[in-house]
């Protein structure tokens, strides 16, 4: 690269990577605060939580890169705008490919940095939380559970206790398991312990009923016990296994999936749209590189634009990512339209690369611009309106 573009480049991969630590952090702030319910159950679960969110942080990495890699990109060419760098530049002779060829350089390098995290690093953290949840849930059970109120364990899952009593014992026990689609379960009891026996912590029920309801035919089947034990690692799924999903399968077992995976029976189109989203992942950091050059990338002598340029890249990648979701739902239903999660990301990139060879830009018009400003001018009152205006 020539000194023009090792100046670029080096601007640039400063600037995306500290704005995906911002992104990253906030991102994850934001989903550990949405998760802190699993942390309150005992001083136990306070470092398998904090392991939760560590694992977690592959599959916020995949995300916020490149978005990181846009907000960067965009900055540093409003910069370079503001400071009438890149007018001076293109009027020596520098043409366009001299300021893309450095952003290209990082987007591919992030690109690959995405894909090796989406193949290698992200499926097995998805697993290794997925144990945890587990494991989360089952102290939970034993250490949340409240007296008189109806706690949902997980969606379809829910347990009342009438009374807790000392010793750990639970009076008036109701548990209703709605997470099999085909069989719904309901335990009523009188009396209910925690028992450890091993490896397994168990829910010892006595005297009560168990209530075994055929969806499909609605026929019913009570079944009364004296002694009952539930094993409280069943209550992290509903077949009382570790049933991973397609996202938390390693790529070997996506491309030759078992044919008796119960997931894979419910969304026949899951594993081929999971193998073809990591596929295709790689792409979004050169996608958004070619955004921010086609937004901030033109030579310009005036400064209006700037704080627009980034609202316009910001949502122009939420809308690509919003494409690349509604194809990834579609696929659970048909997984032959795996060529969606490709059509979006590349039909972007062409799209970039015509409108940046040919010169076009997209921009808020002038009259726009200046309604925002009377806008802003009368919400910050008398004395802003008056500023705007002069």
């Amino acid at each position: 690269m020539r000194t023009v573009e090792r100046y670029i480049f080096r601007r640039v991969a400063i600037a995306s990577l500290s704005a995906f630590a911002a992104i990253l952090a906030v991102v994850w702030v934001t989903q550990a605060v949405t998760r802190i319910d699993f942390a309150t159950g005992s001083a136990g679960s306070i470092g398998a939580f904090l392991t939760m969110m560590v694992l977690l942080t592959p599959q916020f990495v995949t995300l916020t890169l490149p978005f990181g890699l846009l907000i960067g990109t965009v900055n540093v060419l409003n910069a370079m705008n503001a400071d009438s760098e890149m007018p001076v530049m293109a009027g020596s002779g520098i043409g366009r490919m001299a300021f893309a060829r450095p952003v290209l350089i990082v987007a591919v390098a992030l690109g690959a940095t995405v894909f090796l995290v989406s193949h290698l690093v992200e499926p097995r953290a998805n697993r290794a939380v997925r144990d945890i949840v587990t494991d989360l849930r089952t102290d939970l059970l034993a250490t949340l559970i409240q007296d008189g109120r109806f706690t949902e364990v997980e969606d379809g899952l829910t347990i009342y206790v009438d009374r807790k009593d000392a010793g750990g014992r639970l009076s008036g026990v109701m548990i209703a398991d709605k997470r099999n689609p085909e069989t719904h379960l309901l335990q009523f009891a009188q009396e209910a312990v925690v028992e450890d026996s091993g490896d397994l912590s168990l829910l010892v029920l006595r005297e009560g009923q168990l209530h075994r309801t055929e969806v499909a035919t609605g026929q019913v089947s009570i079944i009364r016990f004296q002694s009952y034990a539930v094993d409280l690692a069943r209550f992290g799924s509903a077949t009382g296994s570790h049933t991973y999903l397609p996202h938390e399968r390693e790529t070997a077992y996506l491309l030759d999936p078992d044919a008796n995976d119960p997931t894979l029976n419910t969304w026949p189109g899951l594993a081929r749209g999971e193998l073809h989203r990591r596929m295709s992942e790689w792409l979004y950091p050169v996608l958004f590189a070619l955004v921010a050059l086609v937004l901030a990338g033109q030579p310009r002598s005036h400064r209006t634009t700037s704080i627009m340029t980034v609202v316009l890249a910001f949502g122009a990648g939420l809308g690509y990512r919003w494409g690349s979701y509604f194809a990834y739902n579609t696929i659970k239903i048909d997984g032959a339209l795996f060529w969606l999660l490709y059509a979006v990301p590349l039909g972007g990139i062409a799209l970039s690369v015509l409108m940046y060879l040919r010169g076009w830009t997209v921009a808020v018009p002038d009259r726009a611009m200046l309604a925002l400003q009377r806008l802003v001018g009368r919400l910050g009152g008398p004395g802003r309106a008056g500023a705007a205006a002069s």
